[in-house]
């Protein structure tokens, strides 16, 4: 089983120390664990300009830092989210990556 884990801050706390012991759990399961950590692995924010719904994901200005996230994520078995609660809601940084995949789920304008 391939597992990706997108963590919502670098920070190593309480979320990261639960979401090992959950990995820990699946070891015997899991034949290639991917994590990757925001901001670091992708830092900018949707500049909201359209381009992965009206040309393509490769239009998006921050391809290159979004595409390895993206694919990772479609080749998984098991995607596993982390993120502290800030003020109610995820992280900053996790919410700039799911901006980032608004195109895989709304319609393109005709």
């Amino acid at each position: 089983m391939k597992i990706v884990v997108v963590h919502g801050t670098e920070h190593r706390g309480s979320t990261y120390n639960i979401c090992q012991l959950f990995l820990q759990k699946l070891q015997s399961e899991a034949s290639e664990t991917t994590e990757f950590f925001l901001p670091k692995d992708m830092p900018d924010f949707c500049r909201g300009c359209s381009s992965c719904f009206t040309i393509g994901e490769e239009a998006c200005p921050h391809y290159d830092r979004v595409n390895p996230i993206s694919r990772a994520v479609e080749k998984a078995d098991l995607i596993i989210f982390t993120s502290p609660v800030y003020v109610f809601h995820a992280s900053g940084q996790m919410k700039t990556l799911l901006d980032h995949f608004g195109f895989r789920w709304m319609g393109t304008p005709s």
